[in-house]
């Protein structure tokens, strides 16, 4: 196997590790895996025999292009329910403060 068709299983197999972190709301060790798969990307893409052939690579690709934009919706889903959590504390904040306001005069 060339080092090429090892960086793109790798990178193939930590696209699969983000979703399933995504998946799982585990934020923090997303990171590391995404900056590892960042780094293979960048190999991948700038290796020649990817330069020479992209379309025998093309599945591969794609299928790490799918996994990413799969936890990117992961992301995002959880991101606006973070937002919708954040509004919900902001209200009840004001409302407590206004009690607390009201309750002292």
């Amino acid at each position: 196997m060339s080092q090429l068709q090892q960086n793109l299983t790798q990178a193939l197999e930590l696209s699969q590790r983000i979703y399933d972190l995504a998946k799982h709301s585990a934020w923090s060790d997303m990171d590391q895996a995404d900056q590892q798969r960042r780094d293979l990307l960048e190999s991948i893409f700038n290796d020649s025999e990817y330069k020479q052939k992209p379309d025998a690579y093309r599945l591969q690709v794609e299928q790490i292009i799918d996994l990413n934009e799969q936890a990117l919706a992961l992301c995002s889903d959880a991101r606006l329910k973070l937002n919708q959590q954040g509004r919900k504390v902001k209200v009840g904040r004001q409302a407590l403060s206004a009690y607390k306001k009201n309750s002292a005069d």
